[in-house]
Formats: C-alpha cells, sequence, structure tokens
C-alpha cells in the first residue's frame, strides 16, 4: 500500500487520502517492515453495517490510531509498525466508515454513533480496554470523544494536530462551514447518484455542518490523571495567517486545559505531520506509553 495525497478540501480534514479499496478478507499477513509481527486484517460487523480493521499483534496498553477526515487507515502503513517495533504494543488501526474499506452507511453521521460502532467492534476484538489514544486532525477530535465516553479504557493520549471545539470557537460554525479548507466541498453535490464512494462518504461527513459536532463535542472531557501530549504543526497551511495563528492558539489553550498535558512543536511540518515529521509522532507515542508502563498503572 502507498500513501497518495489530493489537495480537495473536506470538513475538518483539511486534506484527503484519496485511496482505492481492495478486497478484504480476514486473516493474519506479515509485516513487511517487521517480519515477525503479524496483522490481523479483518472486517467487523457492527450493527448493519462492518469496519475494517487491522491489528498489529503485540502487548497492552494497545495502541490505537484515528486517521485524519477523509483518510483511511492507510495513512498509518509506516507509522504503525514502526509503533509497534519501537512499544511492543498491538497497534489497532481501522477504516471509518464510509473510507478505505469499510461499509458505507445509509444513516446520516453522527460522531458519537461512529465512536459507538467503533467500539463495539474493539468489544469484538477483546481491544476495548486499556488503550492509548493516538488521533490526527478530525481523529484528534475522535479520540477526545471516545476518551470521554470510555474514560476508563484510556491510559493515555496524542493529539497530532488536532482539529479542536477551541478553534472552532475562535472561527465560528458559520465561517468555516463556507471554508475552502472545511465544510465546502470540491465538487457538485446536487446529483447524489453520480457520485463515487468515497464522494458520497465526504458528503456524509460533511451532514449538516459542524454545528451537530459541535454539540456533542461541547462538554467533552479528558479523563484525568493520564499523560497526554499535543503535536502542533508549525508551519502555515490555512490560507490566511489569522487562521494558522487561531489554529495553533487552539492547541495552546487545549494543552492547558489538561493538567499535566504537554504541547509539541512540530518545527519542520504542515498539517501532515505523520507524513512529514513521522519520526516526532512515534517520539511522542513511545513517550506516553513508557510513562504507563514504567508507572504500572
Amino acid at each position: 500500500m502507498r500513501i497518495r495525497t489530493s489537495k480537495a478540501p473536506i470538513i475538518l480534514a483539511l486534506v484527503l487520502l484519496i485511496t482505492t479499496p481492495e478486497a478484504v478478507s480476514a486473516g493474519t499477513v506479515q509485516v513487511e517492515s517487521e517480519p515477525d509481527a503479524a496483522i490481523i486484517d479483518t472486517l467487523i460487523s457492527v450493527g448493519e453495517n462492518r469496519l475494517h480493521f487491522q491489528i498489529i499483534e503485540g502487548r497492552k496498553p494497545a495502541i490505537l490510531l484515528e486517521s485524519g477526515g477523509g483518510y483511511n487507515l492507510e495513512q498509518w502503513m509506516m507509522l504503525a509498525p514502526w509503533l509497534a517495533r519501537e512499544t511492543g504494543a498491538a497497534i489497532i488501526t481501522y477504516d471509518r466508515a464510509g473510507f478505505g474499506q469499510s461499509d458505507l452507511p445509509e444513516v446520516p453521521h453522527d460522531m458519537r454513533l461512529e465512536a459507538g460502532w467503533l467500539w463495539n467492534g474493539l468489544e469484538q476484538l477483546g481491544l476495548d480496554s486499556d488503550l492509548v489514544l493516538v488521533g490526527h486532525s478530525f481523529g484528534g477530535w475522535m479520540i477526545r470523544l471516545e476518551a470521554n465516553e470510555h474514560p476508563e479504557a484510556v491510559r493515555g493520549m496524542v493529539f497530532i494536530d488536532p482539529f479542536t471545539t477551541e478553534f472552532v470557537d475562535r472561527l465560528g460554525v458559520e465561517y468555516l462551514d463556507d471554508h475552502p479548507m472545511a465544510g465546502r466541498l470540491p465538487f457538485d453535490t446536487s446529483d447524489p447518484a453520480s457520485l463515487t464512494t468515497l464522494q458520497r462518504a465526504q458528503v456524509r461527513m460533511v451532514g449538516d455542518g459542524l454545528a451537530p459536532k459541535i454539540a456533542i463535542m461541547r462538554d467533552t472531557r479528558i479523563p484525568e490523571g493520564i499523560p497526554v501530549e499535543v503535536i502542533t504543526c508549525a508551519r502555515q497551511f490555512l490560507p490566511k495567517v489569522e487562521e494558522h495563528q487561531a489554529w495553533h492558539t487552539a492547541h495552546e489553550h487545549l494543552a492547558e486545559s489538561i493538567p499535566g498535558a504537554v504541547l509539541i512543536p512540530a518545527e519542520n511540518s504542515n498539517h501532515l505531520v505523520p507524513l512529514f515529521q513521522p519520526g516526532l509522532v512515534v517520539e511522542s507515542v513511545t513517550r506516553v506509553y513508557g510513562r504507563i508502563t514504567e508507572s504500572g498503572k
């Protein structure tokens, strides 16, 4: 698998990973960069839909990697085996509903429903506890919700240049819903029958805009007493300087709101930190993981 990117905008992701789904079957395959590790590759039924999971086998705590919006698990093809080598942990990646090899649901997008489907799949896999959550962009928003919904299961968190409630508060829902790198999709949506599966997934994700999402996210809380790091990109990627300043300030406020959280600048990266500074991500996750295992909690 290889990563392919597009400049087309999508809500909360700010970048897209366009992939061509391939047939998937449950089984075990070898990781090319780590011959001794195996990947469990499977589709898990969650209600009327199926989610595609890949898990590198390893110890607990396990590490769950949440992709940016519009991305699928291929975003982590380089980092997942790297993290497995550095930590010895089980590494969980998956395609959110409608993306990659997961089914496209007929029901409207709802962040809480999406998180519930994930947790249903994790329960079936026996991986719904003792977790370090790692999320990029929109995935950073998702792990914030997941930690709020399942605080007893979360041991640590790493936010990678996350989309945040604080950012929405600075620029406003209406502003972002009409932003060319946020809610305004780059294709005609008037004829749903003419859209590709990926485009339909993007339309579903945008849904009714940010208002329903921010209503869910407004009162989410990070579990107390866990190690947290927030990685923030240093290089401007939003069109306006004031937008980039709002993005970075939002990350500062997120870190300040979490006791003991550390803000880590990605000096050589724009929003695509996992692509441009993967080593920084591995260092951050490994550091958080080490704090957990050394404490024995």
